[in-house]
């Protein structure tokens, strides 16, 4: 048995020249063995309840089926599994690691105004227009839990910002983040604690293509494109993506 996991990642490979065409950026695989102490799983806004009920109905199923099966692998072989539900959602679990200061946070006074970034004032005009919220919108953001079979379990973290991910990181030698959860154009790459951001501390990040799903639109929803698109995009601008099933072979070899 293996004390690594090893993976062939999908990524963009950008050509080194001039004159060439965008269809040369053409999907490539790297080759990688990962120590199994180095790696960790973030699972990202896995909640039980949503506003857009289609959307939670694919994030459901996702859950059920592929991203329940990634999490218990991960524990088998003893790597560590993060939950990051966003911070309201994580003070409800006992597994919630209470390190709330974020050193990136502006500090007061900071550019831009604190009204111009909240939309208020002089600059109120500029504020995105929002449908009225409902009661049972309200109910949901306060209610809203990680779905139960993906709770979680054993010696699982739960986080709330990125401050917090990254000093348990430290602590315990952690390089690869393997992420997913929802949605793929909102949360997953653009919490404090996504992948952008970790991408920026010097973390490398994997993308579980098949265990996450963006918010899709009017234009996109018939043939989930903005899904499709964040997928590339992960592989093109942020790191690499693999598919479940290709995870779930190489924790078994360990």
């Amino acid at each position: 048995m293996s004390e690594t996991l090893n993976l062939d990642l999908n990524y963009y490979e950008h050509p080194r020249g001039t004159g060439i065409r965008e269809a040369d950026c053409r999907r490539s695989i790297l080759h990688w063995q990962l120590p199994v102490e180095q790696v960790a799983l973030v699972c990202v806004d896995v909640w039980s309840e949503h506003y857009i009920q289609t959307h939670v109905d694919r994030t459901t199923k996702i859950t059920l089926e592929r991203i329940v099966p990634v999490q218990e692998a991960f524990r088998q072989m003893g790597a560590l599994v993060v939950h990051g539900p966003s911070p309201d959602c994580a003070r409800k679990y006992p597994e919630w690691l209470e390190e709330e200061v974020d050193e990136r946070q502006r500090p007061e006074g900071d550019w831009p105004p604190a009204d111009f970034r909240g939309k208020a004032g002089e600059y109120a005009g500029f504020a995105r227009p929002h449908t009225e919220r409902t009661e049972e919108f309200d109910r949901i953001i306060r209610d809203r839990r990680i779905v139960p079979e993906a709770a979680p379990r054993g010696d699982d973290r739960v986080v709330a910002n990125g401050e917090a991910l990254h000093r348990l990181l430290r602590r315990r030698g952690v390089l690869f983040l393997f992420y997913m959860g929802f949605a793929a154009n909102m949360c997953v790459p653009f919490r404090d604690y996504g992948m952008r951001a970790m991408k920026d501390r010097g973390y490398e990040v994997v993308l579980l293509e098949d265990c996450t799903t963006a918010i899709e639109v009017e234009d996109t929803a018939d043939d989930l494109l903005l899904s499709q698109a964040c997928k590339i995009d992960a592989a093109l601008t942020i790191g690499y993506t693999l598919q479940s099933a290709d995870l779930l072979t190489a924790c078994s070899e360990v």
